[in-house]
């Protein structure tokens, strides 16, 4: 029933955006202009066709975060679309209207996805199609999971029972299974009750998100590839033209708040406007990054005397290598810091090509060391303004936290999580929140 209510919405909205995409056309005279008439008789099949691109990636059938649907969308849609767009345009059919295509992929990668948010959040806020999950696990903590669970809204699922105990599973339609050692009675038992299992990977080494199942059909045996992006010139190419456009824009776009800043820090304490930082970036070498002051001129000596006073402190450095109530800051410098404004500049330290504008975070010199068998991992890339690090909690995570969803987001780079994470940082900013 939900899978009929979702497809009904999207052909509403689709039609709508169809409707909308024409009298855009008509009132800013956009191309040749024919009647709506003709649109609706060589076009109609445009919104069902989106319809089954849907259905055909599960869109309808199967509970996914709102990234993974998103991303599904954007790519079939572009697949499906982009063929048709361009041989409407090399055999310059005009029944086709290039217009009309480009609209509807418009609408289809951006609306849809909002609006399918906003109906899924409120049906499942009023406990409607809300599925029941069952949890098998053992020795693994499931804390991660459990809270993914109870947060992302967007899944409708609820935690019926928690067992480590195949036989006590209660069967139904869905189970996670956070465990990889099942025996092959175990494993009939979970196909034999549920009619999905999910199984669970959480914190493992291995790069999911690029990866492929590959199956050899003559014998019981498949491959999991994990696909290298980071590895990949056309990929590193693309990250690389990402950054300095994306950074050109906002450089051309903040530069009034440049000149407000840098009054503000020249009347709030002496010292010069910017700071230069010695970090490590790709492979530990050493870079200068670029930062509007925040922190004192005998900074240094404040944090000495702090940490050598005052135990409770010293712990808390230890632990997340910064302090909530830090003396060396300024004023100024607490509110640049809540939001992040103070890391403006280092995107013209992505220009230079130093940093990316997502990536691990910029570690200090003498942190290197602590980073253990993360070093090799995060040190492989160029660091970033912001991060899964910055959506992920900020300063509240601990410093084994951050080296920890870091090293994940190398291993599983693409450029579609680059741009999550900068449509996530913009709230988290906003919030402050974990900022300090």
């Amino acid at each position: 029933m939900l899978a009929v209510i979702l497809i009904l919405a999207d052909i509403l909205a689709l039609w709508a955006g169809f409707f909308l995409a024409y009298y855009i056309k008509l009132f800013f005279h956009i191309g040749y202009q024919f009647s709506l008439e003709f649109y609706m008789t060589k076009h109609y099949w445009l919104p069902f066709l989106i319809i089954i691109l849907f259905a055909f990636q599960r869109i309808y059938t199967s509970r996914l975060s709102f990234f993974e649907e998103s991303y599904r969308i954007v790519r079939i849609v572009t697949f499906a679309l982009l063929p048709i767009l361009a041989f409407a345009m090399i055999y310059n059919v005009y029944a086709i209207s290039r217009y009309m295509l480009g609209a509807m992929w418009l609408w289809s990668v951006t609306a849809i996805p909002l609006m399918k948010r906003t109906l899924k959040r409120w049906i499942f806020s009023r406990g409607w199609f809300i599925k029941e999950v069952d949890v098998l696990t053992n020795s693994r903590d499931p804390s991660l999971l459990l809270k993914m669970v109870r947060n992302n809204k967007y899944l409708g699922y609820v935690i019926r029972k928690i067992t480590s105990e195949v036989k006590s599973l209660p069967g139904g339609e869905a189970v996670m299974v956070y465990r990889y050692d099942l025996s092959p009675v175990e494993m009939a038992h979970l196909f034999r009750n549920y009619r999905t299992v999910k199984f669970v990977f959480g914190e493992v080494d291995i790069p999911l998100l690029n990866s492929d199942v590959e199956n050899i059909f003559t014998v019981p045996i498949s491959f999991l590839v994990a696909h290298n992006n980071l590895r990949s010139a056309s990929r590193l190419m693309t990250k690389r033209i990402f950054d300095l456009v994306f950074s050109l824009i906002v450089l051309f776009i903040t530069w009034p708040l440049f000149i407000v800043i840098a009054l503000l820090i020249k009347l709030d304490s002496r010292g010069p406007v910017f700071y230069v930082q010695v970090r490590a970036g790709k492979n530990g070498k050493p870079i200068k990054i670029l930062k509007f002051r925040t922190m004192y001129l005998d900074a240094e000596e404040r944090l000495k005397t702090l940490l050598k006073e005052n135990s409770k402190a010293r712990q808390e450095w230890e632990k997340y290598r910064k302090l909530k109530k830090d003396p060396r800051i300024t004023r100024i410098g607490r509110i640049l810091r809540k939001f992040s404004l103070d890391e403006l500049p280092q995107f013209i330290n992505v220009l230079k090509g130093d940093m990316s504008v997502v990536g691990p975070r910029p570690y200090q010199m003498d942190e290197v060391e602590k980073m253990g068998d993360y070093r090799e991992i995060i040190l492989s890339v160029n660091p970033g303004i912001t991060g899964l690090w910055q959506i992920a909690g900020r300063s509240d995570l601990t410093f084994e936290e951050k080296l920890k969803i870091e090293s994940w987001y190398v291993l599983n780079w693409n450029l579609w999580m680059d741009m999550f994470i900068i449509a996530r940082t913009i709230p988290a900013v906003l919030s402050g929140k974990g900022a300090y």
